[in-house]
C-alpha cells in the first residue's frame, strides 16, 4: 500500500496542473474534470514490475489497478471484450514529464525497487492465504461434471482476488479522503489524538457487566411464573456459553440461538470477550436486516456499553450518492460528510454491509478495510435476499482467511449456506452452542394455527375486533405497507386501539412508537392491536399474547413467532398463519417463492401429523432445501439485461479473446448491478422531533466536523426513498443545504405525520 499512496498522484506533477491549481476561480470551474492523472502512477508501476514471474506479477497490476481507479472504478475488459485496463495505460497524457518531476520533486528519495521486493514479499503471504483458502473451498463446491468444476474452481479462484483488489482500493481510497479532509479543515496527523481502542473495550466490558449485573438484580425482584424464570436462566446459560466461545480465533461460525433466546446481549457479551481475549481486535460490528433491528440493538449497545460517542448507528444513506464519482464532485464536500465507519462500534444494516462489499461508489468501497480485524455479527442471516448467497459465501470466507475478520452468522432460523452450490468456508467447530434443537424446546413458548380459510381484510378485521375481548394484545404482520395501511383503517373504523407500524415512519418515530405499544402492553385492562410490515418480525424486543402472520417463508413465520409470548408470560402463545384474499404483493417475487414453498412444506408437515412444531429446525432445513434448489441459477445475483451475474463479472469478467492480465474483472459493471434492494434508495430527513432541529443547524454552520456530527445524528429522522423515482419529488422534497449536494429534506409543510410518518399523498411515491 506504500507504493500506492507514493504514485497514486504522480500524475499532477505536470505543467497543465499547476496551471490549473494557480487558475482563478473562473477558469479552475472550467477545467475541473478535464486534468487526468490517476493512469500515472497506474503505468508507471505495470510498465516498471509486471514483467516480473508468479505473485510479483500479480501484484504489480493490482498496485496498478487500484492506483488508476482511485478516482472511481471501472471494468478492466467492457461487454465488448475491449481491453480497458491496457487501453488507459497507452494513453496517458504527459506521461514523460509527470514522471520526470515526480522523480525530481519526491520520488528519486525512495528506492522503488527496494520498496517492490519487500511489498512482493508481503503479498506473497497474502497470496498464500488465498490460495489456502480456494483449497479449503474446492472440496465443497457441489458440480454435476469435471467441466463444471472446473469453471467453478477458476471462477471461485478469481472472485478471491477480486475481493483483494477491492480491499487494496479501499485502504487507498480512505487514505486519499481522510488526508484531503484533513487538508482542506487544517488538521494536522498530530492533531488527532484518539482513544485506546483496547482501552474503550475494557470500559466497554466494565460496564457491559455491570449493566447485566443490574438486569439480574431487577428480574430477581420481580414476581415471576417459574416458565418465566426459566426463560430468564435459559439466557443466561446461552451468553455465558458464548463468552467460553471466544477462546477460539477468529473464523466464520454460526450462533443458533432460538427466538426469544437473548441473542443481541449475547453476542455483544462474546465480542467484547473475544476483544478481551484477542487484542488485535479494532471494532465491533453489528449487522442486521432491517433498520428496526439495527435502531433497537444500536439503542441496546449504548445502554450496555454506557457511551453513545462509541457507537455509529448507520442504516440510511443520508447523503445521496453522486453518480459523477470524481474528484471534483469530492471538492465539493461529500468526502467530508460521509460515514466511513470509524467508531469502535458500529451498527449497520445488511444493505450497507453488501454495498461496502460491493457498491461500485467510492463512499461505500472505502469502509470496506474497517472489517478488517473486527468481530462482525450478522442477526438474521436468513434474511440475506437469495440472489445474495454465493457472493456473500465467497466473501466472507475471504475476510476471515485475509482481513483475520471474526464473522458470527446469527439467527434462530440458520440457513442451510454450506449446501449452496457456491458454500461458505465455515470454520470448526461450527456452531458456538451445541443441542440447537434441545435449546429450541426450552424456548418453545407458541402454538403454530394453521391456515383454514381465507380472509378478506374486513373479515380479518371483524374477527380482531372480536379477539380483542380473548386477549389483551394482538400483534398483525402482513407483507405490504399499503397491506398494513389498509387492515389499519379497517381496525380503526371498528374503534379498536391499533398503532400503526412501517419504514415510512423515521427510526425515532417507529421507536416512539414502539415504546407506546409497550406501555400499553403493560395495562391489561385495556387491549391493543399493532400492525405491521415484517419490519417487527425480528430483534424487536416486544411480546404479544395472540400474533397473526399473512402467508410467508417459513423463515419469517419463525421470526414472527418470537414476537409472541417472549418472556412466557403465558403457557403458550397463539400464532395464526393466515391467507389474506386482498394482499399482492406485487413484484415481489422471491416472497412469492418462499410462499409456494412454505406452502409445499406445510403439506409435508399436516401429512406426517407430527406432535412436534413447524419450526423445527428439520422442517426449516427442508424450507431451504427447497429454496436453494429452485433457486440455484439466481444465487449468483444475475445480471439479466446483460445475460450475466455478479459473480461473474467479478471473476471472468466479459472475458477478452486473448487475456493479458490476470485481472479482467468488470468491477464497475458488478458494483452498479449490486443492489441488495432491487430500486436504491436515498435518506430525507423529516421534521419529526429533532429532525427539524438538525436541518436547521446543518443550514446554519459552516464549520464541516460539525455538520458531519449533525448528518449523523440525522440518520435517526431519516425516510429512505427510492432513487428510481427522484424526479417525481419535484416540489415534495428539496436539498438542506447547497453546501451539501445530495442531501434533501421535506419540503411540503405537513408531509410528515405524526400518524403515518410520510404523508398519504407519498404513499405512491415511498417504498
Amino acid at each position: 500500500m506504500f507504493l500506492c499512496g507514493l504514485l497514486h498522484d504522480s500524475g499532477k506533477c505536470k505543467r497543465v496542473f499547476e496551471n490549473y491549481l494557480r487558475a482563478n476561480e473562473n477558469e479552475r470551474k472550467k477545467l475541473r474534470g478535464t486534468i487526468a492523472h490517476a493512469s500515472t502512477g497506474a503505468k508507471y508501476i505495470y510498465d516498471r514490475y509486471h514483467g516480473y514471474d508468479g505473485s510479483a506479477r500479480v501484484m504489480a497490476e493490482m498496485i496498478s489497478y487500484a492506483i488508476a481507479a482511485h478516482h472511481g472504478i471501472f471494468d478492466c475488459v467492457d461487454a465488448e471484450h475491449t481491453d480497458l485496463f491496457s487501453k488507459k495505460l497507452r494513453s496517458v497524457a504527459d506521461y514523460e514529464e509527470a514522471c520526470r518531476n515526480a522523480e525530481r520533486d519526491y520520488l528519486d528519495d525512495y528506492n522503488t525497487d527496494e520498496i517492490f521486493a519487500e511489498a512482493a514479499a508481503e503479498f506473497q503471504v497474502v497470496w498464500d492465504s488465498v490460495k489456502k483458502l480456494f483449497e479449503e473451498l474446492r472440496p465443497l463446491f457441489r458440480a454435476e461434471n469435471p467441466v463444471q468444476l472446473r469453471e467453478m474452481a477458476y471462477v471461485c479462484r478469481q472472485f478471491l482476488f477480486s475481493c483483494l483488489q477491492r480491499l487494496m482500493l479501499s485502504i487507498l481510497i480512505d487514505s486519499d479522503w481522510k488526508a484531503t479532509s484533513d487538508f482542506m479543515q487544517n488538521v494536522s496527523a498530530d492533531e488527532v489524538k484518539k482513544e485506546d481502542t483496547k482501552e474503550i473495550f475494557r470500559k466497554a466490558r466494565e460496564h457491559f457487566d455491570a449493566y447485566m449485573q443490574e438486569k439480574q438484580r431487577k428480574l430477581k425482584n420481580l414476581p415471576l411464573s417459574d416458565r418465566e424464570k426459566a426463560i430468564f436462566a435459559a439466557r443466561d446459560t446461552l451468553q455465558k456459553l458464548c463468552r467460553q466461545f471466544a477462546r477460539h480465533s477468529a473464523g466464520v461460525y454460526c450462533l443458533p440461538v432460538p427466538t426469544g433466546g437473548g441473542k443481541t446481549l449475547s453476542g455483544l457479551a462474546y465480542a467484547l470477550e473475544f476483544c478481551r481475549q484477542h487484542p488485535e481486535t479494532e471494532r465491533i460490528i453489528y449487522v442486521s436486516p432491517f433498520i428496526s433491528i439495527t435502531e433497537q440493538n444500536a439503542q441496546v449497545f449504548r445502554e450496555a456499553i454506557g457511551n453513545d460517542e462509541w457507537i455509529l448507528e448507520h442504516h440510511s444513506s443520508v447523503v445521496r450518492d453522486d453518480k459523477e464519482d470524481s474528484e471534483d464532485s469530492r471538492h465539493r464536500c461529500s468526502y467530508r460528510f460521509e460515514i466511513n465507519w470509524e467508531e469502535p462500534f458500529i451498527c449497520t444494516t445488511f444493505v450497507q454491509f453488501m454495498n461496502t462489499l460491493f457498491s461500485d461508489q467510492s463512499a461505500s468501497i472505502r469502509r470496506m478495510h474497517r472489517l478488517t480485524n473486527a468481530v462482525v455479527i450478522i442477526d438474521e442471516v436468513q434474511s440475506m435476499p437469495v440472489k445474495c448467497v454465493h457472493t456473500f459465501n465467497y466473501m466472507i470466507s475471504f475476510l476471515n482467511a485475509v482481513c483475520n475478520t471474526n464473522i458470527i452468522l446469527c439467527t434462530a432460523t440458520q440457513p442451510t449456506l454450506a449446501d449452496a452450490q457456491c458454500p461458505v468456508c465455515y470454520s470448526e467447530p461450527k456452531n458456538m452452542i451445541d443441542n440447537s434443537e434441545e435449546w429450541y424446546r426450552k424456548f418453545e413458548r407458541v402454538r403454530i394455527e394453521t391456515p383454514a380459510n381465507k380472509y378478506t381484510f374486513e373479515t380479518l378485521g371483524a374477527e380482531i375486533a372480536e379477539q380483542t375481548a380473548a386477549y389483551s394484545s394482538i400483534l398483525v404482520v402482513l407483507n405490504t405497507k399499503s397491506a398494513v395501511r389498509k387492515l389499519y383503517e379497517v381496525l380503526r373504523a371498528r374503534n379498536v386501539n391499533v398503532a400503526y407500524l412501517t419504514t415510512n415512519l423515521c427510526a425515532e418515530h417507529r421507536s416512539d412508537r414502539i415504546s407506546s405499544i409497550k406501555k400499553e402492553l403493560g395495562n391489561p385492562a385495556k387491549s391493543i392491536v399493532a400492525v405491521s410490515t415484517n419490519l417487527i418480525e425480528a430483534g424487536v424486543d416486544i411480546s404479544f399474547a395472540c400474533v397473526y402472520r399473512s402467508m410467508t417463508g417459513l423463515d419469517s413465520l419463525a421470526q414472527t413467532a418470537g414476537r409472541c409470548n417472549r418472556n412466557g408470560e403465558m403457557d403458550f402463545g397463539i400464532v395464526r398463519l393466515i391467507e389474506l384474499e386482498d394482499e399482492h404483493t406485487g413484484n415481489i417475487l422471491e416472497l412469492q417463492q418462499n410462499i409456494r414453498i412454505t406452502r409445499n412444506v406445510l403439506r409435508q408437515y399436516l401429512k406426517e401429523e407430527t406432535a412436534d412444531s413447524l419450526l423445527m429446525q428439520r422442517w426449516l432445513d427442508e424450507y431451504y432445501r427447497q429454496v436453494y434448489s429452485c433457486e440455484a441459477d439466481s444465487m449468483n445475483f444475475p445480471v439479466k439485461a446483460l445475460g450475466t451475474s455478479v459473480l461473474e463479472l467479478l471473476s471472468t469478467g466479459f472475458g477478452p479473446d486473448k487475456p493479458k492480465n490476470f485481472m479482467n474483472q468488470a468491477y464497475r459493471t458488478a458494483g452498479q448491478a449490486y443492489r441488495v434492494i432491487d430500486d436504491h434508495s436515498f435518506g430525507v430527513i423529516v421534521p419529526y422531533k429533532k429532525g427539524e432541529e438538525l436541518i436547521a443547524a446543518i443550514q446554519e454552520t459552516e464549520d464541516p466536523a460539525r455538520i458531519k456530527s449533525y448528518i449523523r445524528q440525522a440518520q435517526r429522522y431519516t425516510v429512505n426513498v427510492r432513487e428510481s423515482l427522484y424526479k417525481s419529488y419535484e416540489g415534495l422534497i428539496r436539498p438542506v443545504s447547497e453546501k451539501i449536494p445530495g442531501l434533501y429534506m421535506t419540503a411540503v409543510p405537513g408531509a410528515y405525520s405524526e400518524e403515518y410518518g410520510i404523508a398519504p399523498e407519498w404513499e405512491t411515491l415511498i417504498f
